[in-house]
């Protein structure tokens, strides 16, 4: 029986020098970000129709974070100061331009953006992928650049599918566990960017350091990471009449 031989290819190439540029260039941008809302707001009108509210509330906390960003960077006590982090969340069916929406807003700053479905998520410690995969998605997409990846945006469609309660009454590893995860993920995390679940990026780790490389940034915090969640929530007027019901009987009725 032959020896197991780690393959060489267990990571991606070095980014090319006109990668290495572009990425100088965005986080350039980033640190002198200057844009309004209407010259987001505008830029968006040329790839989606209508969804004006929608584009207005984006276009406004786009500029809220990378401005906080941009004082961060200039001010380095600002940063150590407690700061809540305005992430978003979109309310509206599928097929309606939340997606597009958020790419091209990624596609104008620069920054890496990652997608993804709510859903396909479990608690931390069972099988299925963790909501810290998406932080590692957004350093692999930024090249293994730590600096800017911490820059990126998160897009998490369909997060009302695990807003639910766990009806079974057992272990809900795919609803309100995650929804603890990914809070404390959306707030300020440091996240291994070598997932210990993964096999081939942990014998990679091993492989740099013997052969006494440049060390790779072993976590990448959360704190500047835009993040966005989005759902139908199609219960929520029903929930909402039914709370409002509610408050009709007895002593609180009219």
């Amino acid at each position: 029986m032959s020896p197991f031989i780690p393959s060489q290819q267990t990571s991606p190439p070095p980014p090319s020098d006109d990668e290495t540029r572009e990425h100088d260039e965005v986080l350039k941008q980033i640190r002198a970000f200057n844009r309004k809302p209407k010259e987001i707001r505008d830029y968006l009108d040329r790839f989606v129709i209508r969804q004006d509210e929608a584009k207005k509330v984006l276009a406004v906390a786009i500029c809220d974070h990378y401005n906080h960003v941009r004082q961060c960077i200039e001010k380095p006590k600002l940063a150590e100061k407690e700061y809540n982090k305005q992430n978003i969340l979109l309310l509206g069916p599928t097929g309606v331009g939340k997606t597009y929406l958020m790419r091209n807003i990624a596609k104008l700053i620069g920054v890496p953006f990652v997608k993804a479905d709510a859903t396909k998520f479990s608690e931390t410690g069972y099988v299925g992928n963790d909501v810290e995969d998406l932080v590692r998605d957004l350093y692999k997409l930024a090249d293994q650049n730590a600096e800017l990846a911490q820059y990126g945006i998160i897009y998490i469609d369909e997060i009302d599918k695990i807003a639910g309660s766990n009806a079974t009454g057992g272990k809900d590893v795919s609803g309100r566990g995650v929804q603890i995860n990914l809070l404390k993920l959306m707030e300020d995390a440091d996240v291994n960017l070598f997932s210990p679940h993964d096999m081939m990026s942990q014998m990679q780790a091993m492989m740099d350091m013997s052969r006494g490389g440049k060390k790779q940034k072993r976590t990448l915090s959360t704190k500047n990471i835009l993040f966005i969640v989005s759902g139908a929530f199609d219960k929520l007027a029903e929930n909402v009449r039914k709370r409002l019901d509610k408050g009709q009987i007895g002593f609180a009725s009219n």
